[in-house]
């Protein structure tokens, strides 16, 4: 499987940090490219198995599954079932974390995936590394 990696840094607690990024519906809330997030048939959102319905800025449409979420650790991960991305078997977790010597946190967003017939993995790779980027500045936002 190949992978995609991207982290950034926030002044603001883990806690503040995560508080946002836990809510597997919150994404427009800081992700540029989403519009819209409906959670569609059973879950809450905060129980795996949930589905969200992304919906994009330029029309586009995303459905992603919640397949864990860990509150200890501070971490998501979730399954893309459906999205026009040249990938296949996608599986991404992100990882809040405290930042000791600050008090702020560091956030870690990593996927596992095969591109698709046609998509190097070095390709799709860098175009969600790119997505990951965005979104955290997006992030950065919201919060510090």
């Amino acid at each position: 499987m190949a992978q995609a990696y991207w982290s950034s840094v926030f002044t603001s607690p883990a806690d503040e940090t995560w508080a946002v990024v836990r809510r597997f519906n919150g994404l427009p809330d800081w992700r540029p490219a989403i519009r819209s997030s409906e959670i569609i048939g059973s879950g809450n959102g905060l129980t795996p198995v949930t589905v969200r319905l992304l919906t994009g800025v330029d029309g586009s449409i995303y459905r992603e599954r919640l397949a864990g979420l860990d509150e200890v650790d501070r971490k998501p991960t979730y399954e893309i079932v459906e999205a026009p991305m040249p990938v296949r078997g996608y599986r991404s977790t992100l990882h809040v974390q405290l930042v000791a010597d600050t008090g702020g946190a560091f956030l870690s967003w990593h996927a596992t995936f095969g591109p698709v017939e046609g998509t190097t993995a070095q390709e799709a790779a860098a175009g969600l590394e790119a997505a990951y980027a965005t979104a955290l500045a997006g992030l950065h936002t919201i919060i510090a």
